[in-house]
Formats: C-alpha cells, structure tokens, sequence
C-alpha cells in the first residue's frame, strides 16, 4: 500500500467489519465470489467467514485460492476452492456444479472476476477487447444465468456484481473495462427486475480508485497521486473499503434492496470544486 492509502484525519480507515456487524450476521449462508483469491474478492470473501458464512472462492488460479480457503476454514466455517474461466460457459457450470456438491447451496454471488490494462482504444487490438469484456461482462453474465438457476430453484438470494466507476462519462485509455462495466450494472438492473418474483435480489459496487496488486499492474506500477486532486477523498481506497457494502448487500439487511448502484470512491464521481 503505497502513503496515498493510507488513513488520514479527514478520511480514516474503514472499521473493521467485526466493529460494525453482529458475529452471525451471515450465519446459513453459502456464498460464491468469482475472482476470490486476490484484492477486493479475497477480501470480501474472508469478511463473508468471518460472519458465519461458508464461502467458495473460484478464479483461474488455485495458487491464489489455496491459502485463502485455509483461512476461511481457520475461521470455523466451511470453505471451496476451484478454478474457473468465467469466460467460457462450460467452466462456469462445473464451478456451481464443484461448489454445490461440497457446499450444498449458493445463497450470494459475487461476480467479482475481472481484467484490465491501460491503451488507448485506437491501439485495442480484437483480442485485447474480448479478454476484457469477456472476463467482465460476459464472465457475470454466465456466472449468474449459472448461479441463477439454483437461486430460482432454492428460493431466491444475493447477487451482488462488481462494477466501477469508469463506467460513467468514459473510460479513458481502458475503454474495454469501463464498457464491460457499464454493461454489469445494466444486467444487474436487468436482473433484479426479471427475478424478483423468485425472490432473487441484484445489485452493483462500483468501486472507484482502489490500490490492489491488479490495480497497479494494470497502471504499470503505482498510481499517480495527482490522481488524488479528482477525488474529495484525500486518500485512495483499499480493498477493505467495499466489504461493509458487500456484507449489507449479502445479508437480510438489504431485503428491500434491489437493482441498485453502489459507487466506494471517496467522492471521485462528485464533481470538486475549482476554488
């Protein structure tokens, strides 16, 4: 974490969610979060154990899930690791298929898998495009016609989809991402509205400027801080940042919420002031 993360006096850090949420706010669930081995999955998934729920965790590389299956399990909760491509539609059945066997249930999705990196969209190549937008868009598009069927089927549940804020007014440079992006919120829109009779709820995060390993890789190394003088935060987010909206979307507390848009930027989309 570079200093531009770190908590200031204007902008702490966000609590601890064991600060803020009962011990068993989660207690019964089974939840799924796509990309769970790395940045904002891991942890969302291991803030999930924390308040009782079991947890899987997919991505593509079981390296990355490993370790954070054992610590969900440390935690006193069953847990699942299994790869996944949320590319390919195939991949993405047997994931809910793995997850369903060992678990028993997926009461709350994640659709939290995603890819990045900067270019201007003259040099996009085709390819370059369909890894992106297929990861992003299409990736949370099988994971919930997948997950779906079983929530219909059992219920209802939490879908709760990673968006961002460069799907509004552009994406400069990662024009992919925010498209793939702007596309999530729509379906999750999309969703809430059709499936609200099985008792299935939607929602979007979109988080702003977060300083993950993904993120800075995708930047080419740290973020620049003049990035900072966009944002009414004085500080850039952190992954922690978004697990206390992910645990009220995932949770009883959010029953009458759905087809929502949710930005974690500190104020990156309020337009600042120029004195």
């Amino acid at each position: 974490m570079s200093d531009h993360s770190e908590p200031t006096d204007d902008w702490p850090a966000t609590p601890p969610s064991t600060d803020v949420f009962a011990d068993d706010l989660l207690e019964g669930e089974v939840c799924l979060v796509t990309g769970g081995g790395t940045g904002i999955g891991e942890s969302m998934a291991l803030a999930f154990a924390e308040h009782g729920a079991d947890v899987a965790v997919a991505s593509r590389d079981m390296d990355h899930l490993e370790p954070v299956a054992e610590a969900i399990e440390e935690k006193g909760v069953d847990a699942c690791a299994t790869t996944v491509d949320v590319r390919e539609e195939e991949a993405v059945d047997a994931m809910c298929d793995t997850v369903l066997d060992e678990l028993g249930d997926i009461s709350v999705l994640v659709n939290n898998a995603g890819a990045n990196f900067l270019t201007p969209f003259e040099d996009l190549s085709v390819n370059g495009w369909r890894a992106v937008v297929g990861t992003i868009l299409d990736g949370t598009a099988y994971c919930t016609m997948s997950v779906g069927e079983h929530m219909r089927e059992s219920g209802g549940g939490s879908i709760i989809s990673m968006g961002a804020t460069n799907s509004v007014d552009g994406a400069p440079f990662h024009g992919h991402s925010g498209a793939g992006k702007a596309g999530v919120h729509n379906l999750m829109q999309t969703v809430a509205s059709e499936w609200a009779k099985y008792g299935i709820r939607a929602n979007t995060i979109a988080p702003g400027i977060i300083e993950t390993e993904g993120v800075s890789e995708a930047a080419g190394g740290a973020l620049p801080p003049q990035l900072l003088d966009e944002m009414a935060a004085d500080r850039f987010g952190v992954a922690e940042d978004c697990v206390p909206l992910a645990l009220f979307l995932a949770s009883r507390a959010s029953a009458y919420v759905t087809g929502s848009y949710y930005a974690v930027d500190g104020g990156h989309l309020v337009r600042q002031s120029p004195y």
